[in-house]
């Protein structure tokens, strides 16, 4: 008795001919008779009446029918277990990130090698106390944040108790976003007095957390102008600043394909500006899978010539 004898009883049984059964299963009807066959020969019982009608269960048959059910079952289950414990292991990253499109390029090329056979991937864009926040509570494997000068203590100190490590990736000095239209693209340098009557776009970084949260460095000297408008989204910032002459402040990092095209970046004269350190963060005492590290390395790739 086979598993295979087995399958095809229950199969006859559901379909009421051999022929039906036959073809569902991709034999030959000869065959499948012959197995039932030499199944009711080996067990001395008769699982089937055939007639010019068709088939149907014997009594013995009925009886045999409710025994074997359950063994099919579980012959499926522990197939099915085994199956996925000798697959390949689904590869598996998360990443919270601050508005950076070279983060998002880091990712998307990640993928696009097309080197694994099956993982799960997510990608969200954020604040940073919500990276930390997802980060902390495992939600996200890896958050991609900066600290400056004057926020590295706080955010320091946070990420420790916390359990989680800011790993550096570089270090460069804010700039200033304009359209390439607006009235001050053609400026080497921008002045922190040339801005003051723009509009200001700034992330939303909500209410109640603390200022080191805000996603834009506070430069040293640099009044705050009177029009502010707050976003959430970077693609909102872009249509902004693209469509106006508002202006925003970040890392200048603009990669190509993955950055509104008519948006430029210009250095700010500043004295003392306030470094931006690139970085990301993960649990103190989490290793890192296949995956995981590879999109560090394209972060990394992606910065190399920024």
């Amino acid at each position: 008795m086979t598993f295979s004898q087995l399958n095809y009883v229950l199969e006859v049984s559901r379909c009421g001919s051999i022929n039906k059964a036959a073809s569902k299963l991709f034999i030959s009807q000869s065959n499948l008779s012959n197995s039932i066959q030499e199944l009711e020969k080996e067990l001395d019982i008769k699982i089937f009446l055939r007639s010019s009608k068709g088939i149907e269960l014997t009594p013995d048959g009925s009886e045999f029918l409710s025994y074997i059910r359950p063994l099919i079952e579980q012959h499926k289950h522990i197939m099915t277990l085994y199956e996925q414990k000798n697959a390949k292991p689904c590869m598996r990253l998360s990443v919270a990130t601050q508005r950076y499109p070279f983060a998002v390029k880091a990712f998307t090329e990640l993928f696009s090698k097309d080197e694994y056979a099956k993982y799960e991937m997510r990608i969200k864009e954020t604040g940073i106390y919500q990276i930390i926040e997802d980060v902390y509570n495992n939600d996200c494997s890896i958050g991609v944040i900066f600290i400056s000068r004057e926020s590295e203590d706080f955010i320091r100190k946070t990420l420790e108790s916390r359990g989680l490590v800011f790993n550096h990736l570089k270090s460069l000095n804010p700039r200033v976003y304009f359209r390439k239209g607006h009235p001050l693209a053609e400026k080497e340098i921008v002045h922190f007095h040339q801005l003051i009557d723009f509009p200001y776009v700034v992330f939303d970084h909500g209410q109640g957390k603390s200022l080191y949260y805000t996603e834009e460095v506070n430069l040293e000297g640099f009044k705050v102008p009177e029009k502010l408008i707050f976003v959430h989204d970077r693609a909102t910032m872009y249509n902004i600043v693209t469509h106006s002459d508002a202006f925003s402040i970040g890392s200048g990092i603009l990669s190509e394909g993955f950055c509104d095209n008519d948006i430029i970046s210009l250095p700010i004269a500043c004295n003392n500006a306030d470094v931006m350190k690139l970085g990301w963060i993960k649990q103190a005492n989490k290793k890192l899978n296949e995956i995981e590290e590879m999109y560090i390395k394209q972060l990394e790739e992606s910065l190399k010539n920024q």
